[in-house]
């Protein structure tokens, strides 16, 4: 069985999902790096970055080279990590837990109340934070513990929410 660079050379898709090369690759790490100060050494060895037609981002292990996955019919792989949307990189629920210990920009702390109202889907009003999409947490007062609770982007006078419906809970239990 051939390297992953092997087979890059000879196939550079998964299913429908185009593989990165290195410099396409180093662009989105340093669009990272630009919007929520990360740094992103660590990820470029660790994964191999896809995206589909749709400009969206996964991340997916490089002992993904061990299958044979250009003899299977896979339709998605990996874990979505975001969208590239006009130069700007709009993090998943998952992209924000992944990329958020490790960013020291554009990353806005939420109260309970705050928490609570997004993560049923509502918009945040908040003071201007920038027109770059931000990083939303929430640390509990009691235990310390943080949660990243997605994405958003400010605009008058908001944070506005991008999770979409399904993800959306309708019930929390203080």
């Amino acid at each position: 069985m051939g390297s992953l660079r092997q087979k890059m050379h000879q196939q550079n898709t998964i299913g429908s999902l185009r593989i990165l090369n290195s410099r396409e690759t180093k662009h989105i790490l340093e669009k990272l790096s630009e919007q929520y100060g990360y740094m992103y050494d660590r990820a470029s060895q660790e994964y191999v970055f896809l995206m589909n037609k749709d400009n969206r981002i996964y991340l997916v292990s490089r002992s993904i080279d061990m299958l044979p996955y250009d003899e299977l019919k896979i339709d998605s792989v990996g874990m979505y990590l975001g969208e590239l949307y006009k130069e700007s990189i709009r993090l998943t629920i998952e992209g924000s837990q992944m990329i958020g210990p490790e960013s020291i920009r554009n990353v806005v702390e939420l109260d309970k109340d705050q928490m609570i109202a997004w993560i049923k889907g509502s918009d945040i009003e908040h003071e201007d934070v920038g027109k770059e999409f931000i990083i939303l947490k929430y640390t509990d007062k009691d235990t310390g513990h943080t949660d990243y609770l997605g994405a958003g982007r400010f605009k008058d006078g908001k944070i506005i929410n991008n999770v979409s419906k399904s993800r959306r809970l309708i019930v929390v239990n203080n």
